[in-house]
């Protein structure tokens, strides 16, 4: 019965849309969490006390336009009259660089708080509430067998366990992300001047699915970039993911437009192509970004270590076979 009220007064809730360490009952949290829990302990203090014009004065002007005093009062009121006062407020939970959610312990049970700050002014842009969902598991490493997307030797230029060598790092569900390209004579990702997609060497190869699994996403329809002018609005570009088991699903990013050869629902074999390699979403040239994380959806995942079951690695003329292998920046891979 407490489950079901307190799902109620989330979806009547919904209101719109580093390195220093600090203390939180016992457990470390970094700069980036301390933000979001002293809005989370705000706003818990102004719902408490039924200060809710203080609350108020924490949203940005759009926000202020859009839930105005008159509104918000009822809401927060309906909230409280069906799940009590808030006794805690736990650990905030990164979902990107400017959104949060925190669980909230109120007298009938938890919920967990979303909120969406303004980058330049730290103003509230969006918060809700929505019912809890319990963490997902993380495995430390793949337990399915890999092998690497794509045929021939391609280089790593992103890719390990710190923002140094990755940049992709301070993102949850891409922090063990990798950027694989192809390189020819000298080192060099495309032909001649690098200024149109069919000068790449990647452009247009074949990306594999690196195990057997079943597709559960597919976004295609998403315009190639210019080389040099990512597309920031939709980051990940045209992709696949693929589900392998309850706790591992492979992402394949920025593939060509119009190349995807897979549905959702179909299930796939390993070394199976999925899609072409293109220059699609947040990438400045033509590159495979492969990543691995716990949960098909990319909004509550956790990005997880990937180890590839046989390569071939090459250091200049060193090459060198390795099992159950993780990638670094500057390796130059192919599958052993």
């Amino acid at each position: 019965m407490k489950k079901n009220l307190l799902a109620a007064f989330a979806v009547l809730l919904v209101l719109c849309f580093a390195s220093t360490m600090y203390a939180q009952g016992g457990t470390a949290i970094d700069i980036a969490q301390y933000r979001f829990l002293q809005k989370a302990r705000h706003i818990g203090e102004y719902i408490n006390k039924n200060a809710y014009a203080d609350l108020e004065k924490e949203f940005d002007p759009s926000l202020q336009k859009q839930l105005p005093l008159e509104k918000l009062t009822p809401l927060l009121n309906s909230l409280i009259d069906g799940a009590g006062k808030i006794k805690n407020i736990g650990i905030p939970k990164i979902k990107w660089k400017n959104v949060a959610v925190t669980p909230v312990e109120f007298d009938s049970g938890l919920l967990d708080l979303r909120i969406d700050l303004d980058s330049t002014t730290d103003k509230i842009i969006g918060f809700y509430f929505q019912p809890h969902v319990e963490d997902l598991p993380v495995p430390d490493k793949n337990s399915t067998p890999l092998s690497l997307p794509f045929e021939g030797e391609w280089a790593v230029m992103w890719g390990g366990d710190t923002k140094e060598l990755n940049p992709h790092h301070d993102q949850k569900p891409q922090r063990f992300a990798i950027d694989f390209n192809l390189l020819q004579a000298f080192d060099k990702s495309h032909k001649t001047n690098g200024k149109t997609n069919e000068d790449y060497f990647a452009f247009g190869k074949e990306i594999l699915s690196p195990a057997d699994g079943k597709v559960v996403e597919v976004i295609d329809g998403v315009h190639d970039n210019k080389p040099f002018s990512p597309n920031q609005f939709s980051a990940l570009g045209n992709c696949v993911v693929i589900r392998h088991s309850s706790t591992e699903f492979s992402v394949l990013a920025h593939l060509q437009n119009g190349s995807t050869k897979v549905k959702v629902g179909e299930s796939v074999s390993r070394g199976q192509a999925i899609g072409l390699c293109g220059n699609s979403g947040n990438s400045s040239e033509p590159e495979l970004e492969y990543h691995l994380q716990n949960t098909g959806n990319i909004e509550d995942a956790t990005g997880i270590k990937v180890y590839f079951d046989k390569v071939t690695t090459r250091h200049r003329d060193d090459l060198k076979k390795e099992k159950n292998y993780s990638p670094l920046r500057n390796d130059k891979l192919k599958e052993d």
